[in-house]
């Protein structure tokens, strides 16, 4: 934190002297409070921040080309790389890293993301979930799991607490880590900070790519190497197939030496709005939907494949030093243009355009050695919660998890008919896969409402 007067000369030199005339009229109090607020500030990432307003976009350039994939999980030939896994997590060298910064405001909910219903008959929670993944991954492994959740400023209290109402589903509070976001000061289309109270600044969350430094700033990443761990890995909340700590993909990851790896789905068509894995310049990255032309998208193999197809599902495997290396890298920043409620030079209220920045996680591919970029089956992984209606909605989600729980209960338990037009859903916990599921089949029982759950304590 910057002493006032260095405070005061940062701002001098980069001409935001401005930003103090409203809490300078309302008496060395309110002043004192924004001069606190502003000590907070990196300076040389602010700095970042008016240069990257002042590039034009441009679409990437360079030799690209599609990567090497490697199958899913759920595919012969991949025992080895789930072998490995498994003994990487049965040595305690796994930690678990879920992003769950936002708030439910855009599915009609107030509260944490995280906290929404989407269980089609349960109503089960994203967390809820998400949660009993990572219970059943310790089981099998005979483990604790260190699970981290990265939150924000605006849910950090509000997930802490619904965790505590809900007696952290059943996991040691002790190993679940809530790290919170950052944030970047808002900009004037002319670069001048904004004020969102005369004496506090306009900010915004920092981007899913703020997730390094969140770690960083809990003191989590040396909290986690003194545990054991390793290897992080990390999906967002919004994603209730998602396989937490898959053992195959981390497998793959370490038979590498991988320093970053990422899950894709194969794109349902060229124009679908999904990031796209490449390698451009050898060097794996992402590629955002919006920079690729038509005739890009479009390309196809001799066996009318997609000739790009890997959709990016932020699903990733890290080398853990190679993350915290990430939270002091200066890794690209996204400006968005928005309309905001902020302060004028008369401290009115006023709809003003913004510019927000945000930094993404994949931005770190380009840096990593020896990535590893595997399929995944999208019915099996991948029905994620982002729209209020429609495409990716918790309608479509929710019938993603109970074909996906009627598919797993035909292979585990053939002698049980279900009617297809029944609704069903695998209680939190209960299976991490098909294969789980089989083991356990002699304890299965079907509750009146479709929830699939153990009559029985097994082994």
């Amino acid at each position: 934190m910057a002493t006032e007067p260095e405070t005061l000369e940062a701002l001098k030199e980069r001409g935001l002297e401005s930003v103090l005339n409203l809490a300078r009229q309302l008496g060395p109090e309110p002043e004192a409070d924004l001069l606190r607020d502003l000590s907070q500030l990196d300076w040389g990432a602010l700095d970042a921040q008016k240069s990257a307003l002042a590039l034009e976009p441009s679409p990437p350039t360079g030799s690209v080309a599609p990567p090497p994939l490697t199958p899913p999980s759920n595919r012969p030939g991949n025992e080895e790389a789930a072998n490995a896994g498994w003994a990487a997590i049965q040595n305690g060298r796994l930690a678990i890293a879920t992003v769950a910064g936002g708030q439910a405001s855009r599915l009609g909910c107030s509260g944490p993301k995280g906290a929404f219903s989407i269980g089609p008959v349960a109503e089960t929670t994203l967390f809820e979930i998400l949660a009993g993944q990572i219970r059943r991954l310790g089981e099998l492994a005979n483990r604790e799991i260190a699970w981290v959740i990265q939150t924000g400023p605006e849910n950090h209290q509000e997930t802490k607490s619904f965790f505590d109402r809900n007696n952290w589903f059943g996991l040691n509070p002790e190993k679940v880590y809530l790290a919170c976001q950052g944030t970047l000061p808002a900009l004037s289309p002319s670069g001048q900070l904004l004020l969102a109270s005369p004496n506090r600044l306009l900010r915004s969350p920092d981007g899913h790519g703020g997730f390094y430094k969140a770690l960083k700033n809990a003191g989590l990443f040396q909290t986690l190497k003194e545990q054991g761990a390793d290897i992080l890995f990390y999906c967002q909340i919004d994603n209730p197939l998602v396989r937490m700590g898959d053992p195959a993909f981390l497998g793959h990851h370490l038979l590498a030496q991988a320093k970053m790896s990422v899950k894709v789905v194969e794109k349902t068509e060229p124009g679908e709005k999904v990031g796209l894995i490449a390698v451009r310049n050898d060097q794996t990255c992402c590629l955002e939907y919006s920079d690729l032309s038509s005739d890009f998208q479009n390309q196809r193999d001799p066996d009318g494949a997609l000739s790009y197809r890997a959709g990016n599902i932020a699903v990733h495997a890290f080398d853990l030093d190679f993350a915290q290396e990430m939270a002091e890298a200066r890794l690209p920043l996204h400006p968005a243009r928005k309309a905001v409620s902020a302060l004028n030079a008369a401290g009115e209220k006023v709809e003003t355009e913004a510019v927000k920045f945000e930094t993404f996680v994949f931005d770190a591919l380009p840096l990593a050695e020896n990535v590893i970029v595997q399929m995944c089956d999208r019915d099996e992984e991948f029905a994620p919660v982002k729209n209020a209606d429609g495409e990716d909605s918790p309608t479509s989600c929710k019938e993603a998890l109970n074909l996906r729980a009627h598919k797993w209960l035909s292979q585990a338990c053939p002698d049980i008919a279900i009617p297809s037009t029944q609704a069903i859903e695998l209680a939190p916990g209960l299976s991490i896969s098909s294969q789980d599921l089989a083991s356990r089949a002699e304890g299965i029982r079907i509750n009146p409402s479709g929830l699939v759950t153990l009559c029985q304590t097994d082994g």
